[in-house]
């Protein structure tokens, strides 16, 4: 299967890397059969598709579109976007996945992103396998031959009124009928449907032969919710991550046309916020660091309708707002837009702190900040620029340090 791998916000046409004008069908009669605010990975051009804040992989007609992010205009080197994007996944969804250039022989030929976490449920359900699925008991209820269990006099009536020999009964049944069983068995069957590459897929037909058989059933995010995991199940934890990453992200659409298209898609701006939240939450311990914090700033009059706003990630420190960051997946121009000082102005007024900032990633490395500061009451707005540097731990630790001293300053 051949894949095309472009940047986000970047424009692919007929003839470009593969790309023919029956996929460019297929994506303009997918876009037309589905809700704009649901599937709005891209926008339609002439003869072609732009992609838009979203990355990670289309899968049509035989080819894979690997849509990768992109901070600054220099850098065309797609291994270190596609490292990127692969180590930013892992930390916000707490995955252990391997970056491109550490997986196995069979992938490196040809390794899109959902290869990479294809082979990580594959070798998790692996070691599940080996180790013994997790059996539970579970009550049924069904004719039977023999009486086991509870009768239910009401259904027997109804069932089996010719068929006196049987019995409907309610019984309970010791086996691997469990839920987590059938979500990893879903995604094993999801995987051998999807994947083209002939290695993943064998993997996947051997362990699918290792399951029990069970039952399919409609996994929703609901489904996940309610999982609890415990001393037994606690192995599970990682695989169904995975699980979920696939079966949730990676749904196939059906179009009218007979088409199949597949998306594991990721608004970037978010990522990128979920990242820098998830590595400063781990790496500043004497700090408590908040995620979209809600507070009201405006109501209508005699109404309960209320405006709200929700900074990125504020800072705390014994119970004081000392820090509000405004994430920003994009190069900024010499200054910040209007709206997104505007948005940090209201930031610093309604949580009563004299220091906000814009952080962006940035393709110089020794660029970390450009001081700044609102000229009514002086408190500081700045800039803030992560530079991408490998190895990603450094990454990580640049983010902290970058912080650490743009708090500390006074």
């Amino acid at each position: 299967m051949a894949t095309i791998t472009v940047f986000e916000h970047q424009p692919l046409r007929e003839g470009e890397h593969g790309f023919t004008e029956s996929h460019r069908h297929t994506l303009e009669r997918f876009v037309g059969d589905n809700d704009e605010t649901t599937f709005n990975y891209y926008t339609l051009v002439h003869k072609g598709v732009k992609f838009r804040q979203y990355v990670g992989v289309l899968c049509l007609n035989g080819i894979t579109i690997e849509i990768l992010p992109k901070a600054d205009r220099g850098c065309e080197d797609k291994s270190f976007w596609r490292d990127k994007l692969i180590f930013m996944l892992s930390k916000v969804y707490k995955l252990d996945v391997q970056s491109p250039s550490t997986v196995s022989q069979e992938l490196r030929t040809n390794s899109p992103i959902l290869d990479i976490f294809i082979k990580k449920l594959l070798d998790e359900v692996d070691v599940l396998l080996n180790r013994g699925l997790v059996k539970c008991y579970r009550k049924d209820e069904g004719n039977q031959k023999s009486l086991k269990g509870k009768l239910l006099v009401n259904k027997q009536i109804q069932r089996n009124y010719v068929h006196q020999e049987r019995f409907y009964v309610q019984y309970t049944t010791y086996d691997y009928e469990h839920i987590m069983n059938c979500i990893l068995c879903q995604a094993i069957k999801l995987v051998i449907q999807i994947s083209h590459n002939a290695y993943l897929r064998d993997r996947a037909n051997s362990i699918l032969l290792r399951f029990p058989e069970l039952k399919g059933f409609a996994v929703t995010s609901e489904t996940f919710e309610t999982l609890c995991f415990n001393r037994k199940t606690e192995d599970y934890r990682n695989a169904l991550k995975l699980a979920k990453l696939l079966l949730l992200h990676y749904a196939p659409k059906q179009t009218g046309h007979g088409d199949n298209i597949l998306a594991l898609m990721f608004d970037m701006n978010k990522l990128w916020e979920e990242f820098v939240y998830c590595t400063l939450h781990r790496k500043l311990p004497k700090y408590h660091v908040s995620s979209q914090v809600v507070r009201r700033y405006w109501r209508l009059n005699a109404s309960a309708t209320f405006k709200t706003i929700r900074p990125d990630i504020v800072i705390y420190n014994q119970n004081k707002v000392v820090g509000i960051i405004d994430t920003k997946w994009k190069r900024p121009d010499k200054t910040p837009s209007d709206g997104d000082l505007h948005q940090v102005y209201v930031y610093s007024k309604m949580f009563d702190t004299s220091k906000v900032a814009l952080l962006y990633p940035s393709a110089d490395v020794d660029r970390a900040s450009v001081g700044g500061s609102f000229m009514d009451n002086g408190s500081s707005c700045d800039m803030l620029f992560l530079g991408n540097v490998q190895p990603n731990d450094k990454w990580c630790d640049n983010l902290t340090t970058l912080v650490k001293d743009w708090l500390s300053h006074i």
